[in-house]
């Protein structure tokens, strides 16, 4: 990544010339960028989406294969420089893969209508969308839910993720063959990268419920939007997820696959596979927005403001 220059003047004139009444900031620096150099964001804001509503597939460039269970339909959605992958079966209505919601319910009752809703009720960062990813319930089964546009190599940075609604009503009360977790449960979700060489790399774990504790007071349940770090995945041209958990039947997890993620940060890739930044590696891009509050997915030439993931903020003037 070339140097980012930083204006102490080409700040005070923006500041002066520029305010953001809808977006609130901690503290805030101006730098100038190439287009090129800047990480993109895939935030599903911009896919469409009618309000209270989701999105299940097929993708517009989807084409017939043969799946477990018959025809299905497998193609992708595009997001912040990311291929999403959705495979759908016509006959049951059914899909796996990546999907996408705005559902603010934040309950599940029935499979029908709930499986899209999160146990937050929005996007993260408070943004109304979010990607739902429905994996394999063989534990430890790693469906592949991101490509990288041409099979290039990225860095995928880290995203927010948080349980969907229907896990926490089988963690908290039970659902179907699913058991309400006690001392000694717990359920997560793998992240596993691919290089272009076809290797894998080491996995990256996010626990999604806890209760493995003797203090009950430690048990936990995800329920908020938590940032993961997948950066130690170095250059990847795709993303794979899998599950695994302590509720079992017949080789199978009772615990439904369902994680709900937002903000995925990915660039483009480095020599060393390991992401170059100016400061703590951690602190990441999570949201871009215009002068005027607009949320965007990717940088736009002019002033974009960048929020990163330590709660700070940057005024980016992109050439």
């Amino acid at each position: 990544m070339k140097q980012i220059y930083k204006y102490s003047l080409l700040s005070a004139a923006v500041a002066a010339l520029v305010s953001f009444p809808t977006i609130a900031f901690a503290q805030s620096e101006t730098v100038v960028v190439g287009e090129s150099e800047k990480a993109t964001v895939a935030t599903f804001e911009d896919l469409g989406l009618e309000s209270e509503s989701y999105w299940t597939g097929p993708a517009d460039n989807a084409e017939e294969t043969d799946g477990a269970y018959g025809k299905e339909w497998v193609g992708t959605f595009t997001d912040g420089s990311l291929n999403f992958i959705n495979s759908f079966d016509p006959s049951y209505e059914s899909w796996y893969g990546c999907a996408y919601s705005n559902k603010t319910s934040t309950s599940f009752s029935t499979y029908a209508k709930d499986q899209w809703n999160s146990c937050v009720g929005h996007g993260a960062e408070g943004s109304a969308t979010y990607g739902v990813l429905y994996g394999n319930s063989i534990p430890n089964f790693s469906t592949k839910v991101i490509q990288t546009e041409n099979n290039e190599e990225r860095i995928i940075k880290g995203m927010y993720v948080t349980n969907s609604a229907w896990v926490v009503e089988c963690v908290e009360n039970g659902n179907g063959a699913a058991k309400k977790f006690e001392k000694g449960s717990y359920f997560k979700v793998i992240f596993t990268g691919t290089k272009s060489d076809g290797s894998s790399t080491s996995p990256v774990e996010l626990s999604l419920a806890d209760y493995t504790s003797d203090n009950e007071a430690d048990w936990s349940c995800l329920k908020d939007w938590k940032w993961v770090d997948l950066s130690s995945l170095g250059n990847i041209v795709s993303l794979s997820i899998s599950f695994d958990g302590t509720d079992k039947s017949y080789g199978y997890l009772s615990t439904s696959t369902y994680v709900c993620v937002d903000n995925i940060v990915s660039e483009k890739a480095s020599a060393t596979g390991i992401s170059s930044v100016e400061s703590d590696a951690s602190v990441v891009e999570v949201a871009r927005y215009t002068v005027d509050g607009k949320r965007i997915g990717a940088p736009q030439k002019g002033i974009n403001i960048i929020r990163m993931s330590d709660g700070t903020t940057r005024k980016v003037v992109v050439k």
